[in-house]
This record gives C-alpha cells, structure tokens and sequence, in this order.
C-alpha cells in the first residue's frame, strides 16, 4: 500500500505581495485581540479602561480587560503560532500532508501525562509538574509514532501509527478518570481544549519556551526545504538527515507539549494552516513558517472568541470549535489525495 504524496502540491505562491499578505494577516491579528478584549466588558469605554481613575466602574472595566481577557487573547495567539509550525515542522519531517499532533498521537500523550499529574498531585501547587508531565508524554508518543513508522516515513503506516498511539494514550487517559471521578468535571473541560483562567504567567512560560523554538526552527528552514524532497537528496546535499530530524521532532515536542500543558489538547490547527500557509506563500519554508504562525494566532483568536460568544452567557471549549473546523479539513485531504492506494 502507498499514500499517494510522494509530492506537495504544486502549487505556486499566491500573486499577492507577501508584504501585502503580512501586513493584512498582522492588521487583523490586531483587530481580532482588540475585539477580543473589548466585548462585552460592562462599564467599558476606550476612555475608562485606563488604570487611574479611581471609580468601581473603571477598575473593574480595568480588571477585566487586563487581567482577564488580554492574557487570554495574548494564549491565543501564542498557542496558534505555536500549533501552527509544529504543524509545518512535523508534515515536512514525515512528509505527509496529514500528519498532525492531534492525529499522530502527540496531544494525546501529553494529555495522558498531564492527567496523570493532575491525579497525583493536584493536592498541591501542581503547574510546574504539569508542564513537564505534558512534555514528557508528547515525547514518548512521539518516540512511538517514530518507532512504529520509521520505515515508510510518508507513507499511511505513519498516519495509522498515529491513530494507534492516540486511541490508546486516549483509553489510558479515559481509565485514569475513571478512577479519579471527583476531578471529572474539571478534567473533561480541560482536555477538550480551553483558554479560560489564562493568566500572565502562562504567556510567559510560553513565550519563554516557545518562542526559541519557533525562532530555531525559522533557522532550518533551509534544511526543511531539502528534507521535504527525500532522505537521499537531502543527504547528497549535506544534509545530516537524523541529527536534522530529530532536533526538529524535539522542536515540535516542545511547541505541542507545552500548548497541551497549559490549554490541554487543542486540535487541527496544526493540519489546517500549513496548507493556508503553502497555498499562499509557496513552499520555501522561510517564508511559510512566519506565514503559518501568523495564520495559526488569527485562527485561534477567532475561535476562542467564537468560544467565548456563540453560546454566551455559557462558554464551550475552543477545542470544540477547531474540530469543527479540522475534522471535514482532514476528510476533504483524505478525499483530495485519493486516499491510501494498493
């Protein structure tokens, strides 16, 4: 059986000016945070939410805007960024237009990590041993899909690798609650992917371990661009081949891990802005990688902002809305690339 993706699509970049296409993408970045930490905020005006004035009103307008939805909004766009080049960095690794952390098992791994974390010592102050449990499991899983597929890297064993590790870090991670039945609420809204309760804090952590990453990987976007093209050529080219790939898994272990231990296990985006990426600015990952971040903080600003008001006054996880979005973007792949052939 072989996938028929031995190629990316040829498709050339967009006629647009790239400038043109960062500027626009960047304006409404702006304007999609702005709407985000200006809706609905009682007693608002853009004349009050200023620190100073002293009045109940204005402080909790203040409050509101500053220490409760512009650390989300700022989550959103790291976490998108973030999503979106481990979603680059892992389809020119395996070199599959499917691949995707939600889908090779790698969100789910952390999560089973997490969880665990979350039982063992939710008791304390447990962020920290979090974190690390959610990096720990993106690896393992990772280190699974790798082993399980390591020979047929852009072929479908690699996707069906994937469905296989994350059906069962996801029956390990069900079992666990299971057991554990007064942390269910709170754990089932967790790993369905939210932004809510972010605090400064988390954009710090985030930007501190996310953004060396994203800059890394816009420092190999030359090796990314040989590696898409074969093992073989990239070596004949120079390239050491292991030592790249590995560095970059460890790359996207780190962007979908760290996104999984603050916001639990966000989907899709991953899958569906690398293709918005090429389609629009080509294949020269210099260019995609800024691209498809840019993309991945509008469509998670978007969506969480969809979360927060589609069924307002309650709130449904911004899990939810990128699945919605994801699961017919990934059926529509499947259906384009005509699927897996004998």
């Amino acid at each position: 059986m072989e996938m028929n993706m031995s190629k990316w699509p040829a498709k050339g970049r967009s006629s647009l000016p790239l400038l043109f296409l960062f500027v626009c993408f960047a304006a409404s970045l702006v304007l999609l945070g702005c709407l985000s930490v200006s809706f609905r905020v009682d007693g608002m005006t853009w004349r009050n939410w200023l620190p100073g004035a002293g009045a109940e009103g204005i402080t909790s307008a203040y409050y509101t805007v500053w220490h409760v939805r512009a650390p989300r909004a700022g989550l959103s766009v790291l976490l998108g960024s973030a999503l979106a080049v481990a979603g680059c960095l892992l389809q020119a690794v395996t070199r599959n237009p499917l691949a995707d952390t939600e889908i090779m098992g790698i969100n789910q791994g952390a999560s089973c990590f997490a969880v665990l974390a979350i039982m063992m010592f939710g008791g304390t102050d447990s962020s920290s041993v979090i974190w690390v449990a959610a990096l720990c499991g993106a690896g393992v899983c990772g280190l699974m899909v790798h082993g399980l597929a390591r020979h047929n890297r852009g072929g479908p064993q690699l996707v069906l690798a994937g469905v296989a590790i994350s059906a069962f870090a996801g029956s390990l991670t069900t079992g666990t609650i299971l057991l554990y039945e007064t942390q269910l609420t709170e754990i089932m809204y967790w790993m369905a992917g939210k932004l809510s309760g972010a605090t400064w804090s988390d954009d710090q952590l985030i930007l501190f371990l996310d953004g060396p990453a994203i800059i890394v990987s816009l420092l190999l976007s030359r090796s990314l661009n040989v590696l898409v093209q074969g093992d073989e050529v990239a070596a004949s080219l120079g390239i050491h081949v292991t030592r790249i790939r590995s560095l970059l898994g460890f790359l996207v272990i780190v962007l979908a891990g760290s996104a999984v231990a603050v916001a639990g296990p966000i989907g899709f985006i991953g899958l569906i802005v690398p293709h918005m990426a090429r389609r629009l600015g080509g294949t020269n990952h210099f260019i995609v990688l800024p691209l498809a971040a840019l993309l991945g903080a509008n469509l998670l600003t978007a969506a969480d902002f969809a979360a927060q008001w589609i069924t307002y006054p309650a709130e449904i996880p911004v899990g939810i809305v990128t699945a919605f979005l994801g699961v017919p973007f990934f059926l529509y792949l499947l259906r384009r690339k005509g699927g897996m052939r004998s």
